[in-house]
């Protein structure tokens, strides 16, 4: 792996950090107080080509390479993981898992117009009683001639209340647990279909989350994504580079806390002196800045593997993992640098520091990840 970056990416870079403090850090403040996500970022990212970078040009994507792509997320969550994160989750993981299970028709349909910003595209798994474990999905899906019949609720979906389309999973028998799993596509306005935003969070304000319902719902059997039984398996490749997003989300989040911290402790002045020039706190911004580097490269380096097709399980865990970790950590240590300022929406730490906390749960928790690792390490299966 070459460790300089290209002319391309170092442009992609200059991008995205620039779109970011024009585009997102201006609102930011207000609308995490009202807990609002302003979709519109969503098309102007497209008419800067930094809405699906990773998506392949024949459906209005970029074609860009993993790194390029990590490179470009990073800068954005720089300003806000959550409102980046809401922004591009649509090509990231549902368009993803439609590219490579749909039909040549429904991914013509629905592709080119995610990718330009002009459809908003939500991926939906997560139910009450199935988080981790998709084998506990409930949502029903019952077939009756030629049309489907589906029943159930799903949580904590990502653009859940504002989303056009929603590819979703549901059980068509239970007794076949995730073998009787499948995946559909449903359009706003479908009779049956219902959704509705979730408030009151103490993170991922600026971000956008709903529920939806689906109520005796009736798609016809075009609207069948893949086969039957492998719903999860069609759905890797989207997850893999959702962990991949937020890995470089987290990398993102903890430079901009460590960014910030670096320039408070140079003009915060104690005792005489600023307070960056107490060993305790050099000390603190080493280690930040040394945890924040090591999240960074493990992040390419498993950005650089999946480009180039390579085996990368235990590596996208390492990345996952540690770096939400470290953006947890660094976050937490940015706000005892800046003090009671810290705690106020004035300075980025603290938005940061809550978003962080959402990062850590999205994509498998730790506890997953360390139990991925440790399977793959001691090829003993942590679970069955």
């Amino acid at each position: 792996m070459d460790f300089e970056l290209t002319g391309e990416q170092r442009m992609f870079r200059d991008m995205a950090r620039k779109f970011a403090e024009q585009e997102i850090l201006p609102t930011l403040k207000e609308n995490e107080r009202q807990e609002k996500f302003d979709h519109g970022i969503i098309k102007k990212l497209a008419e800067q080509g930094l809405l699906a970078p990773h998506m392949p040009e024949e459906y209005a994507g970029l074609g860009l390479d993993y790194v390029t792509s990590v490179i470009i997320w990073e800068q954005l969550c720089g300003a806000s993981l959550a409102v980046t994160q809401a922004a591009v989750s649509g090509p990231i993981q549902p368009a993803t898992n439609l590219l490579d299970a749909g039909s040549e028709e429904q991914k013509k349909k629905f592709l080119p117009l995610v990718c330009k910003g002009d459809l908003i595209l939500s991926g939906a798994v997560v139910e009450p009683a199935a988080g981790s474990d998709s084998s506990m999905i409930e949502t029903a899906a019952v077939r009756k001639g030629n049309r489907w019949i589906i029943n159930g609720t799903k949580t904590f979906i990502t653009n859940g209340e504002i989303a056009d389309v929603v590819l979703f999973i549901a059980q068509t028998d239970k007794s076949k647990g995730i073998k009787g799993l499948v995946t559909f596509i449903v359009e706003r306005g479908t009779p049956g279909f219902s959704s509705k935003a979730q408030k009151g969070r103490i993170s991922w304000r600026g971000g956008s989350e709903g529920s939806l319902r689906f109520t005796d719902m009736e798609l016809p059997l075009e609207n069948q994504i893949g086969e039957i039984g492998r719903a999860l398996k069609d759905a890797l490749r989207g997850i893999d580079t959702a962990r991949l997003f937020l890995a470089a989300g987290c990398v993102g989040l903890a430079q901009s806390c460590l960014d910030s911290s670096i320039e408070y402790a140079k003009q915060r002045v104690q005792f005489g002196k600023p307070i960056g020039g107490h060993q305790l706190v050099q000390e603190l911004i080493a280690e930040m800045a040394t945890r924040t580097e090591a999240a960074r490269w493990l992040t390419y380096r498993v950005a650089d593997l999946k480009s180039r097709n390579v085996r990368h399980i235990k590596e996208m865990s390492y990345a996952k993992y540690f770096a939400a970790e470290t953006a947890l950590w660094v976050a937490s240590q940015a706000v005892k640098i800046h003090g009671s300022y810290g705690t106020f929406d004035d300075y980025p730490v603290g938005h940061h520091y809550q978003d962080a906390i959402t990062a850590t749960i999205l994509g498998g928790t730790a506890q997953m990840h360390q139990l991925t690792i440790g399977q793959q390490l001691l090829e003993l299966a942590a679970f069955k």
